[in-house]
């Protein structure tokens, strides 16, 4: 290949996001842009390749999505659960009312204890808690300022992703919340 062809930023960007797992951030990108065409990429450039990139898949089964602070390329869900379900490849993860309860106490109290989620919840919340880390979508966030130093809780980055959220200020606020249920 020619040593001086660089090209366009978004087969680049695609070809990062193909390789890696897990969302990059538009930081990541830049920099990662930069060294590859080795100049410096304007924000309003990746920008711009993200919506060519974006276009590009608007008609296919893959999609670039914007989740858990960074950008992915996933397959679109109508096809990803299609293909999961046909080819095995991965078991959803179902979630207890007590495990839902214990999340949601942890998104919207974040960083918060076992202490204070068994307060809310009105029951022992020790094994929900477990269970969630082991799940990978809560993780320790260091002890807090108060007696006993207790071990605090955050949400995970593939707490993000499975709710297909971009930052924790995408979630329902709970004045969004009716409290009457409509038959």
């Amino acid at each position: 290949m020619d040593e001086t062809f660089t090209p366009p930023l978004e087969n680049l960007i695609e070809a990062i996001l193909f390789v890696n797992p897990n969302p990059l951030s538009s930081d990541l990108l830049q920099k990662t842009l930069a060294h590859l065409v080795r100049r410096a990429v304007s924000s309003e450039e990746l920008s711009e390749a993200l919506e060519k990139l974006r276009a590009r898949y608007a008609a296919t089964s893959i999609e670039l999505i914007e989740v858990a602070g960074g950008y992915a390329l996933r397959t679109r869900p109508g096809y990803g659960a299609l293909l999961a379900q046909a080819l095995g490849l991965q078991t959803p993860i179902r979630l207890s009312k007590p495990l839902l309860e214990t999340l949601a106490i942890v998104a919207y109290h974040q960083p918060t204890t076992k202490a204070f989620v068994s307060q809310m919840r009105g029951t022992q919340s020790d094994y929900a808690v477990d269970r969630l880390i082991e799940l990978e979508l809560i993780e320790p966030a260091g002890r807090l300022d108060l007696p006993g130093k207790p071990l605090s809780y955050r949400t995970t980055n593939k707490f993000l992703e499975l709710l297909g959220l971009r930052s924790l200020s995408d979630l329902p606020r709970p004045s969004d919340f009716s409290q009457e249920r409509t038959s």
